[in-house]
């Protein structure tokens, strides 16, 4: 019996020029994390580009707030390995750059890896995807010759505090 899973699907427009944005941030972790890409610095949830965004999540989550924001930028051969972000209560993906043959964000099922993954998501510019913070996830590598453009993010309840310290992600 596969375990349960839950993933919500929203869509936020992003800002023409937000993707060139998050690309030039360039990778602030030096490929030191489980995303084997181009991650900028993990607190950007205060950069006046995301004012959308930290709307639609409050509007959609209003018990909550933005611990952790980042972006990615992954090019042809980037990956992300098998990881979770324990201490969180949800996590999110809101895709800039995409197009139907990005490599997606896969939710194995860590009880059951021989069974098909729990879900399997095809990015879409736009999409915003929430999901538990301890779901484990991946991305395959990226196989097209353009960018992936994602910014990933850590929401915590409005009065409990996470700690977070360098490398809790690897």
């Amino acid at each position: 019996m596969q375990r349960n899973f839950k993933l919500e699907e929203w869509y936020v427009k992003p800002h023409h020029k937000i993707a060139n944005n998050i690309v030039d941030l360039g990778d602030a972790q030096n490929w030191g994390t489980s995303v084997k890409a181009a991650v900028s610095e993990w607190q950007l949830q205060d950069h006046p580009m995301f004012k959308e965004l930290l709307q639609q999540l409050y509007a959609l989550y209003p018990n909550y707030k933005v611990k952790e924001l980042w972006g990615c930028t992954y090019r042809q051969g980037d990956y992300a390995q098998c990881h979770c972000h324990p201490g969180f209560d949800h996590s999110f993906a809101w895709y800039l750059d995409t197009c139907v043959n990005c490599a997606p964000l896969v939710f194995p099922d860590p009880e059951h890896p021989w069974m098909p993954p729990l879900q399997v998501v095809r990015p879409k510019v736009g999409k915003l995807y929430v999901f538990g913070g301890d779901a484990p996830h991946y991305v395959p590598p990226h196989t097209c010759l353009h960018e992936r453009v994602v910014v990933a993010g850590n929401l915590v309840p409005v009065k409990k505090e996470t700690t977070w310290e360098p490398g809790y992600y690897q």
